[in-house]
């Protein structure tokens, strides 16, 4: 292992350590501002989702995290390797506009975590977050487990699925 990717992964077990979240359970139905992360090959489910929330008339919000050496037009809501630290974990200032809304939910559309999508879920002041990981350790409140079906769509169908889900349960 690395020296850089030793430190990040260092810094970033300190931080959770440090970090309080206390999820609120999301109502899907009346649910006003969500933030999604996602990754550029992921643009049709990125789209999918973005469509289905804006037929409810919620306040959407991405965030595209590009993990090879790109120049993507300069915008707020990108994250390129330019906008990382030496031990390749994001700088503040590219991510604080984002991590620091009160998303009623976070999704987080990636297939495959890394230190980078770690970093932006745990700072993230989300009410909610939820994503897919293999690792037990992970910083969602709702670890969706999609098996070898490795699709962004099928992910965000599932994602759409158990928030529904969980409206189901607090409403009974």
């Amino acid at each position: 292992m690395k020296i850089k990717q030793i430190l990040a992964e260092r810094k970033l077990k300190k931080l959770a350590e440090n970090y309080r979240h206390n999820p609120v359970i999301p109502n899907i139905e009346t649910t006003k501002l969500i933030g999604v992360i996602w990754h550029p090959t992921q643009k049709v489910a990125y789209q999918y989702l973005k469509e289905y929330f804006n037929k409810e008339q919620v306040i959407f919000r991405g965030f595209c995290v590009f993990e090879d050496d790109v120049n993507p037009h300069e915008n707020s809501n990108t994250l390129t390797t330019n906008d990382l630290t030496w031990i390749k974990l994001p700088r503040l200032e590219k991510i604080d506009d984002f991590i620091n809304i009160n998303f009623d939910v976070l999704i987080n559309m990636s297939l495959k975590q890394n230190l980078v999508l770690d970093y932006i879920t745990l700072l993230s002041k989300a009410k909610f977050k939820v994503g897919s990981s293999t690792d037990e350790s992970n910083y969602f409140d709702l670890n969706i487990n999609i098996g070898e079906n490795r699709d962004s769509m099928y992910l965000v169908e599932q994602q759409i699925f158990y928030l529904a889900q969980l409206n189901n349960k607090n409403n009974k």
